[in-house]
């Protein structure tokens, strides 16, 4: 027999929502109530197949529920009948799940399969653009290099004669032999 259903893990969810709001770790929960940390983590999961007996998932439970204040009854997973109306309950207020729901992994692999044939298609189509005039795609880059090579030249030289006519001008002005600099302060 399991011990762990779809209501137990609720309440479980309750318990770690609980403790999280708390900022407290399992260990931290486990030093401060002296339960076992794998008892806690069984009772957060809704999982009570670790427990030996219903009376130590019982006690453990109600403890842990008094230390993070919470007001949640024991769901005695213990007892088959209670546990198969619980589910029935649960299957009945669930909705009928729709029609996307229930093929929403055919329709992921619909959508890849035409991103697919469009990605293959658009890649065909610009292959074929690209076999039918290499000969003029050539013509024009060997020209374009030539004007970009020109301009570049042109450029290098305006640079050049711009740069040495500032050292000459540098030059000239440093070379003036009349130049006296007084050292005294002037007097106020």
């Amino acid at each position: 027999m399991s011990l762990k259903s779809a209501h137990t893990g609720k309440i479980g969810k309750a318990f770690a929502n609980a403790r999280i709001l708390r900022s407290m770790t399992c260990e931290e929960v486990a030093g401060a109530t002296f339960i076992n940390v794998e008892y806690i983590k069984a009772i957060e999961s809704g999982n009570y197949e670790i427990f030996p007996a219903r009376i130590f998932a019982f006690q453990y439970f109600e403890k842990y529920a008094n230390f993070l204040n919470l007001e949640i009854d024991f769901f005695d997973i213990y007892n088959a009948e209670l546990v198969a109306a619980a589910g029935k309950e649960l299957n009945s207020n669930l909705p009928e799940r729709s029609f996307l729901k229930k093929n929403i992994i055919s329709l992921i692999c619909l959508v890849i399969l035409a991103s697919l044939i469009f990605i293959f298609q658009r890649s065909y189509n610009n292959n074929e653009a690209s076999d039918i005039s290499p000969q003029n795609s050539f013509s024009n880059e060997d020209a374009l290099r030539v004007d970009v090579k020109s301009n570049f030249d042109n450029d290098i030289g305006e640079l050049h004669y711009k740069i040495n006519n500032f050292f000459i001008q540098d030059k000239l002005d440093s070379i003036q032999p009349d130049v006296t600099v007084n050292l005294l302060e002037p007097e106020a």
